[in-house]
């Protein structure tokens, strides 16, 4: 069971997973923060928003309190602009908010990263990922869980068309991804919102990287939580 007490803190809130996560950690905790790039005006009275400039986060005081911290940022080179733009989020954004979560007191962090990341790959994105997975572990945090979901489900705001056809290819070779393919398979976004919870609340000590069979497995303990 969470304890309600903890303030979890969620940095890419607007995001697809960062809005699960928001929602799900409402019905756990009476206070949850959300960091924004712009001001969000939530519903929910248990959320607090707090509006951050990541390129400025030496100035922040924004873990004050904060126990987990969840890390969903992420971006595409075309959506950022260029490789440069895609790393400072992917990369130098994530690893900021780690270490300045870290200097004032945060214990347990998640963080969304992909199956196939590799620090040694020789492609942008899978190499960015690797690289910001490999220095985050390095740091010393209580606990460190990291997401490798495949093809991530759910309803976006905007829908790019190379993603519909991924989509559509997906539902038909889901079925066919046994064994070591597996951890390829798509998952939704809710169901890895529900194994970062679970993972920073019921987690073990350490490093622990989560890949298909573990997220849904961690997914499907959340109901526990309440």
């Amino acid at each position: 069971m969470a304890k309600r007490n903890d303030i979890p803190c969620v940095a890419g809130s607007t995001g697809l997973v960062g809005s699960y996560i928001v929602n799900n950690l409402t019905k756990l905790y009476p206070k949850v923060i959300s960091l924004t790039r712009k001001k969000v005006n939530y519903s929910s009275k248990k959320i607090q928003n707090i509006v951050i400039d990541y390129d400025n986060l030496k100035d922040e005081n924004i873990f004050q309190n904060v126990n987990h911290l969840y890390i969903t940022l992420g971006s595409t080179r075309k959506k950022a602009g260029s490789a440069k733009n895609f790393i400072k989020v992917d990369y130098q954004y994530c690893l900021d908010l780690a270490n300045n979560a870290l200097k004032n007191g945060v214990k347990r962090v998640s963080i969304i990263s992909s199956v196939g990341s590799s620090p040694d790959s020789n492609l942008l994105y899978p190499r960015t990922k690797g690289l910001t997975e490999r220095d985050l572990s390095k740091l010393a945090f209580d606990h460190v869980s990291i997401m490798r979901p495949g093809l991530i489900l759910g309803e976006r705001t905007e829908r790019r068309v190379p993603e519909k056809i991924a989509i559509y290819i997906f539902s038909i070779v889901d079925h066919f991804l046994f064994g070591n393919l597996k951890k390829y398979k798509s998952i939704s976004a809710n169901d890895i919102s529900k194994a970062m919870i679970y993972q920073l609340i019921k987690g073990q000590k350490g490093l622990h990287i989560l890949e298909y069979n573990e997220l849904m497995s961690s997914a499907d303990k959340f109901s526990s939580l309440n």
